[in-house]
């Protein structure tokens, strides 16, 4: 038995989702390629400084606080990458709820085509080659799979910029949320408490609603340097250990 396409109101539901996560992604995509950014950097530092003569020029990096120690690590290029792939995933999720809006609410993003092929060649990551790969190759030469464009203010995924994702999923949010309107069952407020009666009780009156990737986090400079106690990583270790012996399936 084939599957049935789900109810207009059940996919623009669907795309408010989508459209949150591409925000999500579009965030962590710039924080961990800035951060590979900045830890390729201090590693040319690095290198330059461990030249002979370049101990003056060490000195006064150690005295302006301003040492390399960021490394560019395989788990950070991993990281970066990893949220790029999961930024396009988001991205056509929501182009296929926008293909469900209304003809005179319907929006559109310069480069959909391209975000889509690039999310086909992620999802077939264990493939080479094939369709989308020749499409790419033939209609956009001008984009390399897995290299990253960027300057201190832009990053491009394929040739499509950051900033232009953002500013068209707020404009097929916008959407989203009128054709519901019109359906007589208007979008939620984000900031809602799902419980009901929740947001009715007075006491606490200061209270935190927020999504955990967009919460306020450590500069680098208070990022803890020393290594874990030994007991807690044993502890913790223990408690992991503790939590797969109930597992009894594995």
């Amino acid at each position: 038995m084939s599957a049935a396409p789900a109810d207009d109101l059940a996919v623009w539901h669907g795309g408010l989702r989508w459209a949150e996560a591409v925000r999500m992604q579009a965030a962590r995509l710039e924080d961990s390629f800035y951060e590979y950014a900045f830890a390729m950097r201090d590693a040319r530092v690095r290198s330059e400084m461990a030249h002979p003569g370049r101990e003056l020029a060490r000195a006064q990096l150690d005295r302006g606080s301003l040492q390399p120690v960021r490394v560019p690590t395989v788990a950070l290029q991993m990281e970066f990458t990893t949220e790029a792939d999961f930024l396009v995933v988001a991205v056509r999720n929501v182009l296929r709820a926008q293909n469900r809006l209304p003809d005179d609410l319907r929006t559109a993003m310069a480069g959909e085509e391209v975000l889509e092929l690039l999310r086909n060649l992620a999802e077939h990551w264990d493939e080479v080659g094939g369709r989308s790969a020749e499409r790419l190759a033939v209609d956009h030469p001008e984009v390399v799979v897995g290299a990253v464009i960027y300057t201190n203010k832009e990053i491009w995924i394929g040739n499509v910029p950051l900033s232009r994702i953002r500013a068209w999923v707020a404009r097929v949010d916008a959407a989203f949320a009128e054709a519901m309107t019109r359906q007589g069952k208007p979008p939620l407020d984000h900031d809602a408490s799902v419980v009901d009666g929740d947001d009715e009780i007075a006491w606490p009156s200061d209270r935190r609603r927020y999504t955990v990737w967009a919460a306020p986090r450590l500069s680098f400079d208070e990022w803890p340097t020393d290594p874990a106690p030994p007991e807690l990583v044993e502890l913790l270790a223990r408690r992991f250990a503790n939590l797969r012996a109930r597992d009894v399936a594995d």
